[in-house]
């Protein structure tokens, strides 16, 4: 079942687990003490492994907490060979016991464990060391469990909205309430080639996001759903976490995945733990609305999106596509019957502020051509662009293209 455990952390969907809090648990129990490394004490620990050798080390994937008790190692010099062999392995930190084989920590490695953000703790002998990784053992097994009922109990939240009783006590059972205010956000992101992210990048945002949402707590959630990395917040400031995201974008394009390319979207803050579904529906038609307009690495909460909020709550309705047939579907059928490009002329013609003088600079058109143009355009639609109702009309037809 540990191992069981053990890969499904390393998956990703995680509530990460850190290795300060597992230093302030084990601390109120047995003599542990930080000597060097500060810097990374929010390292993330995966698993305990026994490192008595540097051939050992080699077994390391990464974000494990080594142990050693120097008792096949000749002397401090191999020991600070350990000591590099475990950091090159991405280990997240290392427990020295200090006793008959290791008498002291050399200041070489105070040394590297600063200079690093390596972390190193100190243990007398009189201290087992099976009782601390029983204790790092223990906590990471439950966070894991929990972190699969709340991944489990949040897919539901999104999937199955009206059944309650899949969702509500398993949030309730980890501190969460009802009455609190829910926001979901939900990210789809490429590489700089516009590929799909392989499972270790993915795996590597997901820690990332959740390292860096470490201030809120357990009011945090990064998961994956449906190729998308969601982000569920609870009880948070809606304008901090737009703000928060957008920081945290910055930071995954620099150090992560530079070239990146993310479509992003916030939903409107639920007022109720049952509006989670809900929340995370507005998220995705934000997103979906971003992909569409090709807007791209930047968070967008559903609460700034206008005229298009209403087009979205109104996708599905047979209203919106009568109105956007009356409108501009003649059109559209005019340019793929005759082979012309008026639909996107005119388009052109409204992302430019309605100015025919900007619209014949952009097309490289004389002025009188492209005046000659609009009244085509005018003639086949047998309506007047200047008037201001027609041209109303005509907008909210191209915003209803855009989420079509």
């Amino acid at each position: 079942r540990m191992q069981l455990l053990w890969e499904q952390n390393k998956r990703g969907n995680y509530m990460a687990v850190f290795l300060r809090d597992i230093y302030e648990t084990i601390k109120k129990e047995e003599e542990i003490e930080l000597v060097a490394g500060e810097k990374g004490i929010d390292n993330e620990i995966r698993w305990v492994h026994m490192v008595e050798g540097t051939d050992i080390s080699s077994f390391l994937e990464g974000d494990e907490l080594a142990f050693t008790t120097g008792i096949a190692l000749n002397g401090p010099d191999e020991l600070m060979d350990l000591v590099r062999y475990n950091y090159r392995q991405k280990a997240a930190g290392m427990v020295i016991n200090i006793g008959p084989y290791i008498t002291e920590i050399p200041d070489e490695i105070i040394r590297f464990g600063n200079e690093n953000a390596f972390p190193i703790f100190r243990v007398p002998w009189r201290v087992h060391m099976a009782n601390i990784m029983r204790y790092c053992s223990m906590q990471i097994s439950l966070d894991t469990q929990k972190e699969l009922e709340f991944s489990s109990a949040l897919k539901n939240a999104v999937y199955f909205p009206k059944n309650e009783e899949l969702y509500i006590p398993a949030l309730l059972k980890y501190g969460f309430k009802k009455e609190w205010s829910y926001c979901i956000a939900v990210a789809e992101i490429y590489n700089k080639k516009y590929s799909m992210l392989k499972e270790t990048e993915k795996n590597t945002i997901l820690r990332f996001a959740q390292n860096y949402f470490r201030e809120y707590g357990s009011k945090v959630f990064v998961l994956e759903i449906d190729e998308n990395i969601v982000f569920f917040f609870a009880n948070c400031n809606e304008k901090k976490i737009n703000e928060k995201l957008n920081d945290m974008w910055k930071e995954i394009e620099a150090r992560i995945l530079p070239g990146g390319n993310a479509y992003a979207g916030i939903g409107r803050s639920t007022g109720s733990i049952r509006y989670i579904g809900k929340c995370f529906e507005q998220a995705v038609q934000v997103k979906k609305l971003q992909k569409k307009k090709n807007r791209k690495n930047v968070f967008i909460s559903y609460n700034d999106l206008g005229l298009y909020k209403l087009l979205l709550s109104m996708e599905n309705s047979d209203i919106v596509n009568e109105y956007y047939n009356e409108t501009l579907g003649f059109l559209e059928h005019y340019d793929r019957v005759n082979e012309t490009d008026y639909m996107y002329f005119l388009k052109t013609y409204f992302d430019l502020g309605c100015s025919v003088q900007n619209l014949a600079a952009q097309m490289h058109m004389h002025r009188n051509s492209v005046t000659y143009k609009m009244h085509k355009i005018e003639e086949i639609m047998n309506i007047s662009i200047n008037d201001p109702e027609e041209r109303t009309k005509l907008m909210i037809a191209f915003m209803i293209k855009e989420i079509m």
